[in-house]
Parts: structure tokens; C-alpha cells; sequence
């Protein structure tokens, strides 16, 4: 049984006002992302639309335009852009002015409610170069990432889910965004009352009791909804326990990261982790 070390606790359950919320089936299908390129400004009379088992595609020239059918989230990528070094760029936007940029590009394109997310980081691509002959070394940042966290009704929207991602080159235009943001059809039930943060721990440890590791390290708790990811399908979005955990291997070499999740709400609605991996046991070499 692996040892398990929480480096942080919550003490006590927050006392907000929380719902559980029922989720609008995504609207996933060749006419919607070609209507949401269109609204964006991706138009174009020779425009490709595909599908394969995950998403639709809409594709004109460079820009790329994609709808996820488990989730409902798109991608917009202009591929000779996004991401891209021209050997020379070097972004100097400072943090401030890249947000500014960021949520411009929101409004302008509509891609969230204005009141319903707040700045999560901002990020840069960094390219190393080097020169042999003078063996010294530098860095040059070619691309931006403005990452925002949507809140419902103020608490934040913690997992893979919530998020919105715009990105900008050097010149501080846009070269693609991510969003992930699985509309609200209405509340399903109001939370009753918000489990003790003490019942998540026990659960985490008897969820991770057989795993064979040496060590298992939560480094954080937090709250808030949790919603998943690009491929996942979700129809209820509900307050949860989100900690973030380190598993350790016997010899302090291996190390790999994941999450544990506990719906926090007395009257949740199923649970929020996959059924547990069974460990087969090795047989003992002789």
C-alpha cells in the first residue's frame, strides 16, 4: 500500500453558494463549425469540411477551425502562424498588454461572457539557440498564451475544462485560440450542503490503497466545478474537491503527475473518478 503525504490541507468546506448545473449537449456537426468559422471570420469558398471519430474540421487555406464532438470545444489554429519561428521574432509584450490583446479578440469574436472568467497565467514558447563556435547560448520568445479560467457564479472551474487560451505572435496578433467551455442549460439542484474536505483525503486514500508505488504526495486541494476535457463527455457540472497529486516511486526516481477528484456536494451526482485500475501482481522470480 503506498504511503500517502498531503503537503497541503484544506481545513474546512468553503462557504459559498454552489449548484449543480446541468450541461447542454454539444452541438457538434459539419453545419456548426462551419457556421463558428464563418463568425470568426473564416470563410472561404474552397473550404474543406471533414470528420473524423473525434471532431469536425473546417479548413480554409491555413486556418484551421475545429469542433469536438464529445465536448463541444474548438480549436482555431492559423498553421503557418501558430506557433511558428520565423528564425527571428522575439515577442517583447509584457503581461498587461498581451491580456489587453487577449481580451480583445474575446469580445470581438464572442467567445465567452465577459463577467464569466478571470486570468488564470500568461505564457511564452521559448526557442534555444547556440552558437558553436563562441559556445554560447540564448532565448528568444516566439509565441504568447493568455490563459483564462472561467468562474459560474464566482467560483472558479477547476480540471482540464474552463479554460480559454488565446495565443499571439510577435506583432500581437492573433494566431489561434482553445477553448474548452461546455455551455449551461440550468440548474438541476441546489447544493444541499458541502462535504467535509476530510471525507475527499479518505476517499483519495482508498481510491490509491493499491497502487504500487512508493509514495503518493497531494500537493494541493482546491475547490470549485470540475469540468473535463476535449474528448470527454460531460452533462453535469458540480462542485468538487480537485487535488493534484505526485506518485512516487520506491526509489525516488520515477515520478508522474495526476489528479484526484471528490464530488463535494452531499447530494452529487455519481462520482468523478474512473473505476479503479486492478494491480495483477507479478509472480515472484525465483
Amino acid at each position: 500500500m503506498a504511503n500517502v503525504k498531503f503537503l497541503k490541507r484544506l481545513e474546512a468546506a468553503p462557504k459559498v453558494k454552489t449548484q449543480i448545473h446541468a450541461l447542454a449537449a454539444p452541438r457538434a456537426t459539419a453545419k456548426a463549425v462551419t457556421e463558428f468559422a464563418r463568425a470568426i471570420g473564416v470563410d472561404s469558398k474552397r473550404a474543406v469540411v471533414a470528420q473524423d471519430p473525434v471532431k469536425f474540421t473546417y479548413t480554409a487555406g491555413q486556418h484551421v477551425v475545429a469542433l469536438f464532438k464529445a465536448s463541444g470545444a474548438v480549436r482555431y489554429h492559423d498553421d503557418t502562424r501558430w506557433q511558428m519561428d520565423d528564425g527571428k521574432a522575439d515577442l517583447e509584450i509584457a503581461d498587461a498588454k498581451a491580456q489587453k490583446l487577449a481580451l480583445a479578440v474575446i469580445k470581438k469574436h464572442k467567445l465567452a461572457p465577459m463577467d464569466e472568467f478571470k486570468l488564470l497565467k500568461v505564457s511564452r514558447l521559448m526557442v534555444g539557440e547556440a552558437n558553436t563556435k563562441t559556445k554560447k547560448g540564448s532565448e528568444r520568445a516566439i509565441d504568447v498564451g493568455v490563459a483564462f479560467q472561467r468562474t459560474v457564479g464566482g467560483v472558479p472551474v477547476d480540471g482540464p475544462g474552463g479554460k480559454l487560451i488565446v495565443y499571439l505572435d510577435h506583432k500581437g496578433e492573433l494566431t489561434g485560440f482553445d477553448r474548452i467551455w461546455r455551455p449551461i442549460k440550468g440548474i438541476q439542484a441546489s447544493v444541499k450542503e458541502l462535504r467535509d474536505p476530510q471525507l475527499a483525503e479518505e476517499d483519495l486514500v482508498t481510491y490509491w490503497k493499491a497502487h504500487d508505488t512508493g509514495r503518493i504526495d497531494v500537493d494541493d486541494v482546491r475547490f470549485g466545478y470540475f469540468e473535463l476535457g476535449y474528448q470527454d463527455v460531460q452533462r453535469v457540472l458540480q462542485p468538487a474537491y480537485i487535488m493534484p497529486i505526485t506518485l512516487v516511486g520506491p526509489d525516488e526516481r520515477i515520478k508522474m503527475k495526476t489528479v484526484h477528484v471528490f464530488a463535494a456536494a452531499t447530494n452529487a451526482v455519481g462520482t468523478l473518478m474512473p473505476p479503479p485500475k486492478k494491480v495483477v501482481r507479478q509472480p515472484r522470480r525465483q
